[in-house]
């Protein structure tokens, strides 16, 4: 502490030089953090705005193509830094009327479809609507002069045949879209809404919103047909079995296997054979083929599948088993089942080994990463194990889900096709950072997109450019600065040779004397760098304070961390401890004889 306190009273002795080497080091301290500042301010203020804006992570579609719904499904998988995909339908159909009764007023605007977990809605304070709610963005809300809580009727129309229709449906406002998140007159509803848009003007039904038109009807297809004949076929007419029928492979079945494919026991005098497909599975047009080639014959044709695993549910057991064909052509040959004359709709027949009582049950078909449930009428019959049976053409359209989603229609009772592909869809990345490389990877896929990302790579280059003028700028500025603190402190040694060789002369050793100039080197800048911590602080709120209205609340144009501060004192401490080693280097070579020659 003794050198400390010498050192400082030396500094304050030569006062006014002392003041011109902390104004010395201020000046070169001051601009690099008003330079610096700027840098990162700027920096972050544009990186925080890329980030909070989930528009700039937005992954846009710019060709229309079909997308499959397990696409969708499996894309976050394919592709990582994915967060949110949401389908959508043709930008045409989704154009629409909004009517505000209570206003009068009526706007058009088209619907967007959104999902749980919706960047632009949910970071921009607004909620996610659920069923029976739509969000508006400001724009459209605007036109409509609706708010939250309002009702809007929305009114879709289509041509079928000359003739105008329209179809109607309500939604609640649920939330109001600011007009930074979207610019456009949109309502944003869920996906089943902006489908059911689309179905009405492609001229489907709509049952859920009453809406008159086209079921979209499942239809059923066949893995392979039965024959069942009176006389065994020959080998021609086995060949003209598979021959332009859409069946690749003819087998005779005979024992025990052939009563377990038709479901009862065949009449011994009689030949069964099982036509089978090679891939795909075929509609009824190839069972009609293969009937007009067995024309006269005397055969029965029996629609066949694979059998399909199936859950049956009543209100006291579940069972599981396998479902298989059965036709109503097995009335003609005998011995009948008793129950087969009246399998037809959704009815299932069960063996009694299942343990199941008669009457309403449901049944869940899961194929794949496909499910369906619907509801059958379970009737018991005492043939067979681990089978149970559905009409041939019940049987065939649950079949169809191992190619097609299929969906069970409460209103219509029906079993209906849900939409096979999309034509595009909303994809955010996690972050910003992750937008390049999953824009790679759709574009590998042959899917052309539309990102921010040239606006993400100029802020990066930007920062590039600033880093590297900022360490040029920073690289002359320490030279100059090590330079100035090396030769004043070299020279204060040099005057005060006679008082230092003095002092070790009194005692002091050469490694305390060492220490003084070192002293001095801190104390001065430590001055400058105080100095040029309140020059960056009142120049920064002034360069803030200019550009206050475009800014947010949160941001600042010219600003530094604490880390930042904290860095720059061990930087400059360290370099003018640095500076201060050449003016020690100076003291070891002092003689204290010289103090004695003065004398």
């Amino acid at each position: 502490m003794l050198i400390l306190r010498l050192a400082f009273k030396d500094l304050r002795h030569d006062w006014l030089l002392s003041i011109c080497l902390v104004l010395a080091i201020s000046s070169i301290i001051a601009p690099l953090l008003i330079l610096f500042g700027l840098k990162f301010g700027t920096i972050e203020t544009l990186r925080s705005r890329l980030i909070e804006d989930p528009k700039n992570r937005e992954i846009r579609p710019i060709v229309t193509r079909s997308y499959p719904r397990e696409w969708f499904e499996n894309l976050e998988e394919s592709i990582p830094g994915v967060s949110f995909i949401v389908p959508m339908t043709r930008q045409i159909s989704t154009t629409l009327t909004a009517i505000n009764t209570s206003a009068g007023v009526r706007e058009q605007l088209s619907l967007m479809a959104t999902a749980d977990g919706d960047p632009l809605l949910l970071e921009n304070g607004v909620a996610v609507p659920e069923d029976g709610e739509c969000v508006l963005t400001e724009v459209a809300a605007r036109g409509l002069e609706a708010s939250v809580g309002e009702i809007i009727t929305f009114e879709t129309r289509r041509i079928i045949q000359g003739r105008s229709e329209s179809g109607m449906l309500t939604l609640r406002v649920a939330g109001i879209l600011e007009e930074r998140a979207s610019s456009l007159k949109t309502a944003f509803v869920s996906l089943d809404v902006v489908e059911a848009v689309e179905d009405f003007k492609d001229g489907r039904a709509v049952p859920t919103y009453g809406w008159s038109g086209e079921l979209p009807v499942a239809y059923p297809v066949f893995d392979g047909t039965l024959v069942y004949t009176p006389e065994p076929l020959t080998r021609l007419e086995e060949v003209m079995l598979i021959n332009n029928t859409g069946f690749g492979r003819v087998d005779k079945i005979e024992g025990p296997l052939a009563g377990q494919l038709l479901g009862y026991t065949p009449h011994p005098e009689w030949s069964v054979y099982q036509v089978t497909v090679l891939s795909r599975a075929v509609t009824d047009e190839s069972l009609q083929a293969v009937r007009n080639r067995l024309r006269g014959k005397g055969a029965v044709v029996i629609p066949w599948i694979e059998p399909l695993p199936v859950t049956l549910t009543t209100a006291t057991k579940t069972f599981s088993a396998h479902l298989a064909a059965l036709t109503d052509a097995a009335t003609l040959v005998a011995p009948v089942p008793p129950a087969i004359a009246s399998l037809e709709g959704q009815v299932i027949l069960v063996p009694e080994s299942a343990g199941l009582e008669p009457g309403e049950a449901s049944l869940l078909l899961a194929v794949g990463d496909r499910t369906l449930t619907l509801p059958v009428t379970l009737i018991i019959n005492g043939q067979g194990e681990g089978l149970v049976h559905g009409s041939a053409s019940l049987a065939g359209t649950l079949n169809l889900l191992r190619y097609r989603d299929l969906r069970y229609d409460t209103q219509s009772a029906s079993l209906l096709l849900s939409r096979q592909g999309y034509a595009g869809f909303r994809l955010y990345a996690t972050t910003i950072d992750e937008v390049a490389a999953v824009q790679e990877q759709l574009e590998a896929e042959g899917i052309t997109v539309h990102t921010a990302r040239e606006r993400i790579g100029e802020v990066r280059r930007l920062d590039t450019y600033m880093s590297l003028i900022f360490w040029l700028i920073a690289a002359v500025g320490v030279v100059g600065g090590i330079s100035a603190l090396t030769a004043s402190l070299y020279a204060s040694v040099e005057r005060k040779k006679k008082e230092l060789n003095m002092l070790r002369l009194l005692g002091l050793l050469k490694r305390e004397i060492i220490q003084f100039p070192v002293y001095q080197g801190l104390l001065l800048s430590g001055g400058g760098l105080l100095l040029a911590g309140g020059v960056f602080l009142l120049v920064a709120g002034v360069i803030n304070h200019l550009f206050r209205e475009h800014l947010r609340a949160t941001e600042s144009l010219c600003t530094l961390s604490g880390f930042h501060f904290a860095v720059l004192v061990v930087g400059v401490f360290a370099l003018s401890t640095l500076a201060a080693t050449f003016a020690a280097l100076r003291v070891t070579r002092l003689d204290p004889a010289e103090a004695l020659r003065d004398e």
